[in-house]
């Protein structure tokens, strides 16, 4: 008789072996197997520096969005009902196609996107829309970014209505400014909570443009006073003036938040709404990187969602940080700047609190409030300090556009070298400034040597001391200018190769790349 308990073991082990053999394969190709079977968890060798957007539940919608990958739990679902062709909703900062509103992946499941900029700055575009429930209260779910709350108690319906949407099926787009970790991963972690099961429609993962507003470096040097990356002291308020597009009653002015004194207030004298914003006009464009504000003996009126916009004409405002506020004081640190009007306008509504400011403080980026940062960006080349020559000259008013201060030219990188200037914004156009002053070398001739931007030839058979005489400098140690106009490349960077020529060997002493729209 045959020995079936043998024969059934001897299938198992084949199935097992099968198991392990398909399981090696499919990882080979990116998917795999989790404790209930195989699972569509991709894990791609393309590096996603420069951002990654996935249609959670969804094929993808064949252009900016890829079908769903690097996720690990939940299940995927697609609506049948809604409104379908609806894709710009005024509570969508980012649209993206009606294809990745119409699938989502719902239950507890993480996104752990990889191939990041180990490091680097992200908006995570996080998109939602309830095809199931239409009342507050049926789904309310919390949502951690690595490993920190980003949404709490969130509930889609009332985040529409907050943001001021009206009706059912209304998308959805909640942003958080992340930074990568060591392994160049960003993770989202959907979690249940009070009602239902998490849902999520879409993820995008942006680069953020650091330096969207310009960087200035000190080559060789240790920026003016330290790092223009740190902020430095509060700036002066006298004569600056606050507003708002609130209906504040006179005692809580909008002033009131830059007066110093904090027994008063700025209030917003009604319940925190979407679009609510107060503004500075600092009489004069300023230097700054950083705003406090403090909601003091009001510790519950902070400001939940909001972002911090400048402009120069109090008409153009450009965004250059959106947070999330979890209690009072709250800070917003971003990219050094250079303008004279600072907004906050809100991004969420609260039914439960209004908005109290009772002291705004502005710090100027890098304690001299110039903006020069502490070398960086660069490769190759040996820094450098002049010890003579003309200390206190700043201003070559011939041979200089752009002031900068003393301390800048007085350092300076020599040999070939090439500074790559990231987190600018892609495919946008920055005048790039070049600084020299030879302070080694007094006679044309002496050190000849060329520059080249995006790999293109900027300057050729350069002399220093030459082109300060060009432009009408007299004597020695003529400090010099040299702008371009350029575009950043697809990766936001753009790239300056000092390169040896007939003479000497090339030095430069600052760079500084400012946005020309």
């Amino acid at each position: 008789m045959p020995d079936y308990s043998r024969t059934l073991i001897r299938g198992r082990a084949y199935k097992k072996a099968l198991v392990w053999l398909v399981a090696f394969a499919l990882a080979l190709i990116g998917l795999e197997v989790g404790p209930g079977g195989f699972t569509a968890k991709a894990f791609a060798d393309a590096s996603n520096a420069q951002g990654a957007s996935i249609d959670a539940g969804g094929p993808g919608d064949g252009g900016a969005f890829a079908a769903d990958e690097y996720y690990s739990g939940g299940s995927a679902g697609t609506n049948t009902s809604g409104s379908n062709g609806f894709t710009t909703f005024k509570t969508v900062a980012n649209p993206i196609p009606q294809a990745d509103w119409n699938t989502y992946r719902s239950g507890s499941s993480t996104y752990q996107v990889p191939g990041l900029s180990v490091g680097g700055e992200y908006q995570v575009r996080l998109y939602f829309l309830d095809w199931q429930n239409t009342q507050v209260g049926q789904r309310v779910f919390d949502v951690d970014i690595n490993g920190a709350p980003a949404l709490e108690d969130f509930d889609i319906v009332q985040a529409a209505g907050n943001a001021g949407g009206d009706g059912t099926y209304i998308g959805v787009e909640e942003d958080f400014n992340e930074t990568a970790d060591a392994n160049g991963d960003i993770t989202v972690q959907l979690s249940a909570g009070s009602a239902s099961v998490p849902l999520l429609n879409a993820v995008a993962v942006v680069p953020v443009a650091v330096n969207a507003q310009g960087v200035s470096v000190d080559s060789g040097g240790q920026g003016d006073g330290g790092s223009a990356d740190v902020a430095g002291a509060p700036l002066a308020e006298t004569g600056w003036a606050a507003t708002s597009n609130t209906n504040s009653a006179p005692g809580d002015a909008p002033q009131n938040a830059i007066s110093g004194d904090t027994g008063a207030r700025f209030s917003s004298d009604a319940d925190q709404a979407f679009g609510m914003w107060w503004q500075v006009d600092m009489g004069s464009a300023q230097s700054f990187d950083e705003i406090e504000m403090d909601s003091g003996g009001f510790n519950a009126d902070y400001a939940r969602a909001y972002q911090v916009e400048v402009s120069n004409d109090g008409t153009s405002f450009t965004t250059v940080y959106t947070g999330t506020g979890t209690g009072s004081p709250e800070t917003a640190n971003f990219a050094p700047q250079t303008a004279r009007y600072i907004r906050v306008v809100l991004e969420e509504s609260v039914k439960t609190n209004w908005w109290s400011l009772v002291n705004v403080l502005v710090y100027g980026s890098g304690s001299a409030g110039s903006g020069f940062a502490a070398d960086k960006y660069y490769s190759g080349g040996s820094e450098g300090t002049n010890t003579s020559g003309s200390n206190g000259f700043i201003d070559f008013a011939n041979t200089v556009a752009n002031p900068i201060p003393q301390n800048d030219w007085n350092t300076y990188r020599s040999l070939p070298s090439t500074y790559v200037i990231p987190d600018l914004t892609p495919a946008i156009g920055y005048q790039v400034r070049l600084y020299f002053l030879d302070w080694q070398n007094t006679q044309v001739g002496q050190r000849v040597f060329n520059v080249d931007i995006n790999g293109t030839s900027a300057l050729q058979n350069f002399d220093i001391v030459q082109a300060a005489g060009n432009a009408g400098g007299d004597g020695t140690y003529i400090g010099v200018e040299e702008d371009f106009n350029e575009t950043a490349d697809a990766n936001g960077d753009i790239t300056v190769q000092l390169l040896a020529g007939s003479a000497g060997q090339p030095m430069v002493n600052a760079i500084a790349v400012v946005p020309t729209g």
